[in-house]
């Protein structure tokens, strides 16, 4: 180095190929710093390395895609509530309104796809909490309700 008036700027780049380590060093004013690295090394065509075996088994390996029942709860869209909270409540409204369908008729076939979004909204309020708390939906009671009626549906109708 330059003795005590040697400043680092830069830290260190290092060249893969040729193991060349390099320090930028400024000193003081006398020698003017390179513009870039490509100044010291020029690199014809990058380094390319062949994946080992691991690395190949790794990339083949593919997560199989979740099995969908038949008769799945629909996601709510994100349109229909401005929180998670509220969407996951009219989302048990939906379930709750299907299972009242089957208990209307005793079928045991899916009722969520006769039931749209617009259907949930317009009884949504009859779900609404009375007791003055800032929350629209009392989360809880959606899912006992929903749980209940869920379980009398699976002992009529084994799947």
């Amino acid at each position: 180095m330059m003795g005590t008036r040697a400043l680092v700027l830069g830290g260190a780049a290092l060249t893969v190929g040729l193991g060349i380590v390099l320090m930028l060093v400024l000193d003081r004013g006398e020698t003017s710093v390179p513009s870039s690295f490509s100044e010291f090394v020029t690199i014809s065509e990058p380094i390319q390395f062949e994946p080992r075996q691991v690395q190949r088994e790794f990339q083949r390996m593919a997560v199989a895609a979740d099995e969908v029942p038949e008769c799945a709860l629909p996601k709510p869209p994100k349109s229909i509530g401005a929180t998670a909270l509220t969407r996951n409540s009219l989302q048990q409204i939906l379930r709750i309104l299907a299972l009242r369908q089957w208990q209307k008729n005793g079928s045991c076939e899916c009722f969520y796809d006769r039931l749209g979004w617009d259907d949930v909204i317009l009884v949504a309020p009859n779900f609404e909490r009375t007791d003055g708390v800032d929350l629209r939906f009392k989360i809880t009671d959606l899912l006992a309700e929903a749980d209940e009626l869920e379980a009398l549906r699976l002992k009529a109708c084994p799947q």
